[in-house]
């Protein structure tokens, strides 16, 4: 029974990570999915990585990693400036990452005292790898677009005690 009920937690929040994502992406930075670009994007190296942390019931991560160009374009759309600075670069992504997972967060409902979501962290290359491994990854969405392609990662560190708690 625990199984059946995991599954469909993390089939909801794959579901809404997808569709958060999408929106954020379509609503914010005016681009649209272009899945015919996945082989031209498959092996491009890491651009940039900003990640959102939030805490309630719950507490764990959205991870949001850039590449081929699209950290440029994001900030670029966003701020309707063709040649954004490497801060607004950064604090582009992590607007993004932030909203990202505020949608999400909100799909997790039912904590007493709500969820917290901690200012957005851009983080380096050295710093994403120090992170790997750290967590529970619940879902994962890879969005094609003509700019890039962004990968998207939802973790949950205390999904075990919160399940535990609520089975108690």
């Amino acid at each position: 029974m625990k199984t059946q009920t995991d599954n469909e937690v993390k089939t909801k929040i794959e579901k809404v990570l997808r569709e958060s994502s999408v929106n954020t992406f379509e609503d914010t930075c005016f681009m649209y999915l272009a899945p015919e670009m996945a082989d031209v994007h498959k092996n491009q190296p890491l651009e940039a990585a900003s990640e959102a942390k939030y805490r309630g019931n719950l507490t764990g991560k959205l991870l949001i990693e850039t590449r081929g160009g699209l950290l440029s374009a994001i900030a670029a759309n966003m701020l309707s400036n063709d040649k954004p600075s490497s801060q607004q670069k950064k604090d582009a992504l992590g607007e993004i990452a932030n909203i990202i997972c505020g949608n999400v967060v909100i799909s997790l409902g039912r904590s007493g005292g709500g969820y917290k979501i901690e200012s957005p962290k851009f983080l380096s290359k050295d710093e994403l790898l120090k992170e790997e491994g750290k967590g529970s990854l619940v879902a994962e969405v890879i969005l094609n677009f003509n700019e890039g392609r962004a990968d998207i990662k939802f973790f949950v560190d205390s999904y075990s005690e919160a399940k535990e708690k609520k089975s108690d």
